[in-house]
């Protein structure tokens, strides 16, 4: 028995979201990819591919737009691929032109850099009905995944048939997709791992090696597994996909956003130019203040983080980041 076709709206014409819409066109479901700009949205079109993000990656089977409205029309999915910084405004004009039973999934990793909310908490307050989201998360390259290089992932929902459904939707041969319960604990680890990411991107910048990103990597998901925790999400989330593996994936490669930026500051290139190179969200880099927010309102101490702060937002050198984290007293491993 065939798979059932489903009308898909992927809004975002990034990388991750070109990715995504290429992905699920391969399951030969109905696809339209949403960008927010006209001329991107031509330029995507006349190509067939998104030469700027992933370029060689075929969209010609895929209705592009940059009108949300056509867009959305009789699409029962509606996988949201934004920065998190656009989110509220894209997801206020999305929840009035939806179908009323469309599935949001999200594959934005991050936390808002006035509100401080996850993409769960956005959508909500935009009036989506808990039950009908979803957020996709984990390990997922942007590029590997739309080179169908094996791949695992993990959706998490309050409402488990959610969950099914949308596990179902994006399996692929090379796309494995597990199914988790802990939304928050979810969502936080593919947000704070952003910030490690920025961490290990220095510490390669500045040449110190595997040790000390061996023992960044480790501290650093402590911070993120105790402010996660404090917050309501169960520690094993951690451990998974969303937590320990988009850690390993995005502390390591080279196709990392944070990473990239991380580098770069290390290598004496300032917040902004460093910024404008990657031409990218960065997500760390906002995922930065709201957590120590939200850690400072737990009473939860985020040492690695709070120096990325200071490099980020005070000037502070790199290499005196990591001095200081050295040099902090000494404390029983916990």
């Amino acid at each position: 028995m065939s798979e059932k076709r489903e009308v898909i709206a992927v809004l975002g014409a990034g990388s991750w979201g070109t990715a995504l819409a290429h992905l699920l066109n391969q399951k030969n479901h109905d696809v339209r990819l949403w960008s927010r700009d006209a001329q991107t949205a031509a330029q995507l079109r006349n190509d067939g591919e998104n030469r700027r993000y992933l370029p060689s990656i075929p969209l010609q089977q895929i209705v592009i737009s940059d009108d949300l409205t056509e867009t959305l029309c009789d699409a029962n999915w509606i996988v949201a691929a934004v920065p998190c910084a656009a989110l509220p405004e894209l997801a206020r004009a999305t929840s009035t032109r939806c179908a009323r039973n469309a599935i949001v999934v999200s594959g934005t990793k991050g936390l808002h850099p006035d509100t401080h909310l996850l993409a769960s908490q956005t959508w909500a307050h935009a009036g989506l009905d808990a039950s009908r989201f979803v957020v996709l998360s984990g390990p997922n390259l942007a590029r590997e995944v739309a080179q169908n290089v094996p791949t695992s992932s993990v959706v998490a929902s309050t409402n488990a048939d959610a969950a099914t459904r949308a596990q179902s939707l994006f399996a692929t041969r090379t796309f494995r997709v597990y199914t988790n319960d802990d939304l928050l604990g979810v969502e936080l680890g593919g947000a704070l791992k952003n910030v490690v990411a920025i961490a290990a991107g220095i510490g390669d910048g500045l040449s110190f090696g595997d040790n000390a990103k061996a023992a960044m990597m480790t501290r650093a998901w402590r911070e993120m597994t105790r402010l996660a925790i404090a917050l309501g999400a169960r520690e094993t989330t951690l451990f998974g996909l969303s937590g320990m593996g988009d850690l390993i994936a995005t502390c390591s490669s080279a196709q990392s956003r944070n990473h990239t930026l991380g580098f770069k500051l290390a290598r004496g290139e300032s917040l902004g130019v460093a910024q404008g190179e990657i031409a990218q969200v960065a997500e760390g880099v906002h995922t930065c203040r709201a957590a120590l927010w939200l850690a400072k309102n737990a009473g939860v101490e985020l040492p690695v983080t709070s120096q990325i702060a200071a490099v980020l937002f005070e000037g502070k050198s790199p290499r005196a980041a990591v001095e200081h984290l050295m040099s902090r007293a000494g404390c029983h491993e916990s």
